[in-house]
């Protein structure tokens, strides 16, 4: 279709209708002609108007030049009698297309066709704008009255809703709201008032008051007064940022939590071995004196001091890595019922202990001791943050469905996703900042005067391994709720845990002990020695393999270490199941036995020795052993 074909509205004002018609009808024209008197009340009717141009006559221009602002964005043509330089350059200064007189028909003419063109690619520019995801508005300034919206795309619209007023928001596509920076907004506004271009983001309202993430760009045209805005909704990609950094943060926290727990292991290993020393050497002085001796309540302080310090060992090789190794089905609720009874003895007399239990909890599958000791920990906290003053200790229980899109919202942990139970403690005791929150789980920090800082680290320790999630929900002065979740027990049958072959028929005494630490092999030796073993020692899995090579036909029982320089315990008992599968090995370390089986994949070993031991542990395991093997 040619513009020809097109109808052209045109509004004269102050000009005779008749000849405009006429110059249409000569250039083939179809044109729309409206009239509009001369008047001072003529400026509103023009705010309405939609004519795609507009012919103003020599009069009406001289006598009120602001018509300009009104019609700026449709094609003006000041049309007069006799041509003035003054007028066409008064003309062409207020924005007209053009000035020209009453005996330029031809030139008239020829403005409407081009005018008639340039509609038909303004039509499309509008089409295109209509497509568009992005909300575009173009504004012009009202004297000390912000912005006035002459146009909004669909988007806009749908983004907007109903327009009122003509702040300055409005021209950039904004409905502020309870968390707008409103800072940010106010040096925006002034950047907008001193005819600056500006581009930003913030947090904007949708019309139906739903709250999204805005970036928009807002600058002047080229025709004096007005501007374009451009926005978009950011918010997904907001959501996706925050994601990212807070698995960043997750990420952190989790190899802080791993390098700790290495050096916490490292730590324990040399320690149980310092202790086994002080334990072993203790008991034999016991048994070198005789009973009424003065010195053996020195010796008894010595071994009940050691046996505190194994204690404190054994928390660290928990926070480390703790053991799954006896696996059942564990029922919270029937936990709760029984951590119970241990908690009040310990907890004080203004303490009050609510329960909520949902009755169709489905199990874990994990260690009662170590979701025991979760449960002890998480309570006893909240108990303390409660000491002074008393309060209301909640236990609540539950049972909840984690899809793929809600793994990330905990604050410690990725949930696989899947049925869950839900163990919750709350307290109102005092609460906590966010500084203090984001530390409560590190190794060895705490508030608390004369305590370890050991127990929650530990907690999270089991949860991760059991591929849980916890978060915490706590404010100053607005006590604190702890909320842990556990993967639901599978649907099939447990595997029993394989049982130790007993294989060989002893003839000779003869003991291999296998310790990095001269302390444990000269104590093994004066322990063992004198009740008759023969007892060889090996500093490393290198020579225990070249000794256990040279006597393995006298070689009885092997206690081995599992943790050492050179070679390993673990490939040590490979190299000398190889040479003789029949000598039962001790395994001997400082972790729990379900943990050290788990660490030796399941290898067949004869018995466990756990670290720090004392004398008489050593003897009665080396005999039960030896006894086990011959049977």
């Amino acid at each position: 279709m040619t513009a020809n074909q097109e109808t052209l509205s045109i509004l004269c004002l102050g000009v005779d209708l008749p000849w405009v018609a006429k110059v249409c009808r000569d250039e083939e024209l179809n044109v729309d002609l409206k009239e509009l008197p001369w008047s001072e009340a003529a400026s509103a009717q023009l705010q309405d108007l939609t004519q795609d141009v507009v012919l103003v006559g020599e009069s009406a221009f001289r006598q009120w030049r602001d018509w300009a602002q009104a019609v700026a964005l449709r094609p003006v043509i000041v049309v007069t009698e006799k041509i003035e330089e003054g007028l066409v350059t008064a003309a062409l200064r207020w924005g007209a297309l053009d000035a020209l007189s009453t005996k330029e028909v031809g030139r008239l003419g020829a403005r409407l066709q081009g005018i008639a063109y340039r509609r038909v690619g303004r039509e499309l520019v509008g089409e295109i704008l209509s497509y568009l995801e992005e909300s575009v508005l173009i504004a012009r300034s009202r004297p000390n009255d912000g912005h006035e919206i002459v146009y909004r795309n669909p988007a806009c619209v749908r983004r907007m809703g109903a327009v009122s007023g003509y702040s300055s928001d409005r021209l950039l596509c904004l409905s502020p709201g309870p968390r707008t920076d409103m800072r940010k907004l106010d040096e925006i506004r002034h950047e907008l008032r001193a005819g600056h271009p500006v581009r930003a983001e913030l947090i904007d309202y949708r019309s139906d008051g739903e709250m999204s993430w805005t970036e928009f760009s807002a600058a002047p045209l080229s025709v004096p007064g007005y501007w374009v805005a451009v926005s978009r909704d950011v918010s997904r990609r907001h959501e996706s940022e925050d994601n990212a950094q807070r698995l960043r943060e997750l990420v952190i926290k989790s190899q802080k939590h791993e390098n700790t727990a290495v050096l916490a292991a490292g730590i324990a290993h040399d320690f149980n071995n310092i202790l086994t020393g002080i334990v072993g050497s203790a008991e034999l002085a016991r048994m070198a004196l005789p009973p009424e001796h003065a010195v053996q309540a020195d010796i008894e302080t010595i071994i009940q001091a050691s046996e505190r310090a194994a204690e404190l060992n054994r928390e660290l090789l928990d926070f480390a890595g703790p053991g799954k190794g006896a696996l059942e089905p564990v029922y919270l609720n029937s936990m709760v019922t029984t951590m119970l009874v241990i908690l009040r003895s310990r907890m004080q007399k203004s303490i009050v202990v609510r329960k909520a239990l949902r009755p169709d909890i489905p199990p874990i599958e994990a260690d009662p001791a170590e979701i025991q000791q979760v449960m002890l920990n998480l309570c006893m906290n909240a108990s303390e943050a409660m000491a002074e003053a008393g309060g209301t200790l909640s236990i609540t229980t539950d049972r909840v469905d984690i899809g793929d899109d809600e793994r990330g919202r905990f604050a410690y942990g990725w949930p696989q996703p899947g049925p869950h139970a839900v163990f919750e403690v709350s307290d109102t005791g005092r609460g906590m900042d966010s500084a203090l929150t984001a530390r409560v789980f590190e190794p060895f920090f705490t508030t608390k005067e004369g305590a370890r800082g050991i127990g929650l680290s530990v907690v999270l320790s089991i949860v991760k391994a059991y591929r849980g999630g916890i978060d915490i929900d706590t404010s100053p002065g607005g006590g604190t709720t702890v909320r842990i979740v556990l993967p639901a027990a599978p649907e099939r049958e447990r595997r029993r845990p394989e049982k130790v072959q007993r294989v060989r028929e002893a003839e000779h005494r003869t003991i291999l002990f296998v310790d990095d630490e001269e302390m444990l092999r000269s104590l093994a030796q004066r322990a063992l020695e004198p009740l008759g073993y023969r007892v060889l020692v090996a500093p490393d899995g290198v020579e225990a393999v070249r000794i256990f090579r040279e006597n393995m036909t006298e070689i009885d029982l092997v206690v081995l270490d599992l943790s050492m320089p050179r070679k390993g315990g673990e490939d040590a008992f490979k190299e000398m199941h190889a040479l003789d599968e029949r000598v039962p090995v001790l395994l001997c370390c400082g972790y729990d036995e379900a943990s050290a089986r788990e660490k030796t994949r399941g290898a067949l070993f004869a018995g466990y020795l756990a670290k720090p031991f004392g004398v008489g542990t050593l003897i009665e395991t080396v005999r039960a052993t030896l006894a086990k093997a011959v049977s």
